[in-house]
């Protein structure tokens, strides 16, 4: 454990420097993200959450947009026909991309369009409640039916709403797919 802080110390040391020295900041700002790395090997949970928040502020600041560290949503907003609808999280089944349209399945079947991408939803979604199974889709713990094991190590998952069966999870994805699932 004690590596690992110096090593975090010393990455994040050399990363404030490194950025430091090409804007000419203020030099105790070096001395500040050292005493909060001292305040780290105290183990104290209050400290620690001090410590990650200024380290954050130290390196994002100036060099990204704010909304660049963006929460998770809670619901999307979608057209439907001439009304506009909000949608909740919770009530998502899966996105996926057909002929280059990203789409989102409800949980009582009906498709919604949406103007975001694929990676920006994964960016926006829970990890935990999210999945991203191959690079056209995205899919929701609670619509998973049943995981078959499949040939050479793949997975074929079917999902409800129905229409989407037989999905194929590569075999590279597919041990990050069951630690998702809490194997």
């Amino acid at each position: 454990m004690q590596q690992e802080i110096s090593t975090i110390t010393s990455l994040t040391t050399t990363a404030v420097k490194g950025r430091n020295e090409k804007q000419s900041e203020a030099p105790n700002s070096d001395q500040e993200l050292q005493h909060l790395f001292n305040l780290l090997k105290t183990r104290e949970p209050e400290l620690l959450r001090k410590l990650l928040n200024s380290c954050a502020a130290l390196l994002l600041k100036d060099d990204q947009p704010a909304q660049a560290l963006q929460l998770e949503k809670e619901r999307f907003l979608v057209k439907t026909g001439r009304h506009l609808t909000s949608v909740h999280i919770s009530q998502v089944a899966f996105f996926y991309c057909e002929n280059k349209t990203v789409y989102l399945k409800t949980k009582d079947d009906r498709n919604h369009i949406l103007k975001s991408s694929i990676e920006e939803i994964e960016h926006t979604v829970s990890p935990r409640d999210f999945f991203r199974i191959s690079r056209q889709m995205i899919v929701s713990r609670h619509a998973i039916k049943k995981i078959i094991i499949w040939f050479n190590g793949t997975l074929r998952i079917d999902l409800q709403p129905g229409d989407h069966a037989n999905i194929i999870i590569s075999k590279l994805r597919a041990p990050q797919f069951r630690q998702w699932l809490g194997e």
